[in-house]
């Protein structure tokens, strides 16, 4: 009963800490035009510009440097890497909320983008307290740490931001002081000195670390799979709101309002859907499958719709198909070794990176050819259609990949 309870007390923690980091990224989304116009960029189009490459500089760093930090928390251990990290958040919020130019707000980026190992060192620090059969339940206390925070996020940020621009930053980097405490205090190390992985001065590479994607064909196939899955779901972040717009009309409330929904069935899913007896038990390709059709269903289904009251009927199937993340990710990391699983959730994390940097720029383009009102194919949900159609691709090579 004493394993079990402890067992259980790292679980909420880890939820803690990532919901914390989360809600720290969330509050800063509503503010970041008038940050912006702070330090001097005050036309809407340049700050949207602007904000664009300061989320691209810190989605790229995250990119590179990810699959160091996981093979850094194979060596050393998760909780130094969990320690660190927020830490330099820490700095990072910091050092924007006293930014008086463009110029410090990047190097604050640059410093979180180093520092986004929170996330895949969590997964991995999972992977370590869990059996093989329930990784896929447990790794989904992450996406219910997402949902959750990215519902509290920007309504506290959103809330504080009328009081001073600044003060969300501030708020987020003591969010991450409190991480670091809880680690500090509360979380055990998971990895024996017998299982840490030895010191070589290659793995601090990146482009080595990111050659362990060549080094089985399965795994090979998978992270492609992996890398189409999370490029299809930058489309939400990237086009979502003006994509409301074009087609209904949606002001700013009713966009939050929309975006909250599904962060909420988000929550649900990855936090109770995802436990239940019917879909503990299906083998991980059929639950993939079921994943990834009903994200095939949904993003179509958003590429084509028009009546405004279908888009609630539709979310919930969207909200499904995150199912596939975490199950995907119990797959991979049932299939390396136990001295790897931070090096794997760290190129994972460096693939969302990357997708991170084109995605948005990729959906962007295509919503402006699709909006455009001398298009000969008039649609603002070809971005949908498109992202679809990347599900549709990663379904039939992962029935392949599974079989």
């Amino acid at each position: 009963m004493r394993t079990f309870l402890f067992k259980d007390i790292r679980f909420v923690l880890i939820f803690s800490v990532v919901l914390l980091d989360i809600i720290g990224i969330g509050i800063i989304f509503p503010i970041i035009p008038d940050l912006l116009k702070d330090v001097g960029i005050a036309q809407n189009a340049s700050a949207a510009f602007w904000g664009g490459l300061l989320s691209s500089s810190y989605a790229f760093m995250q990119f590179v440097f990810s699959p160091t930090l996981g093979a850094i928390s194979d060596i050393f251990g998760r909780r130094p890497v969990l320690l660190t990290a927020s830490l330099l958040l820490a700095l990072d919020y910091l050092v924007m909320g006293f930014a008086e130019t463009i110029f410090i707000l990047f190097i604050g980026r640059i410093i979180g983008g180093l520092a986004g190992g929170t996330i895949s060192t969590a997964t991995a620090y999972l992977a370590d307290i869990s059996e093989a059969k329930d990784k896929k339940k447990n790794f989904a206390v992450i996406g219910a740490a997402f949902g959750l925070g990215f519902i509290l996020g920007p309504v506290i940020g959103g809330l504080i931001g009328e009081i001073d621009v600044r003060m969300p930053f501030f708020l987020s980097a003591f969010l991450c002081f409190l991480n670091f405490f809880l680690c500090l205090l509360l979380l055990p190390e998971t990895l024996e000195l017998t299982s840490k992985n030895n010191f070589q001065i290659k793995k601090l590479n990146p482009f080595f670390n990111m050659s362990f994607v060549f080094k089985l064909p399965l795994l090979k196939g998978l992270f492609f799979c992996f890398f189409l899955i999370a490029f299809a779901n930058t489309v939400y972040p990237a086009i979502w709101s003006f994509w409301g717009r074009e087609v209904f009309g949606w002001s700013s409330g009713m966009i939050g309002f929309t975006l909250a929904c599904y962060g909420f069935l988000l929550f649900i899913v990855q936090a109770f859907v995802i436990r239940l007896k019917f879909f503990d038990n299906l083998p991980t390709k059929k639950l993939t499958v079921f994943s990834l059709t009903c994200g095939i269903i949904a993003l179509f289904s958003f590429g084509l719709v028009r009546v405004e009251v279908l888009v609630f009927v539709i979310i919930p199937i969207a909200a499904l198909s995150e199912m596939v993340n975490p199950t995907l990710k119990a797959f991979l990391s049932n299939e390396i070794s136990d001295n790897e699983q931070g090096l794997l959730q760290g190129i994972l994390n460096s693939i969302v990176g990357l997708t991170s940097v084109i995605g948005p720029i990729s959906m962007s383009y295509i919503f402006s050819l699709g909006a455009s009102q001398g298009s000969i194919f008039y649609n603002p949900g070809t971005p949908f259609l498109f992202a679809g159609f990347l599900f549709l691709i990663s379904l039939i090579f992962i029935r392949r990949f599974l079989s």
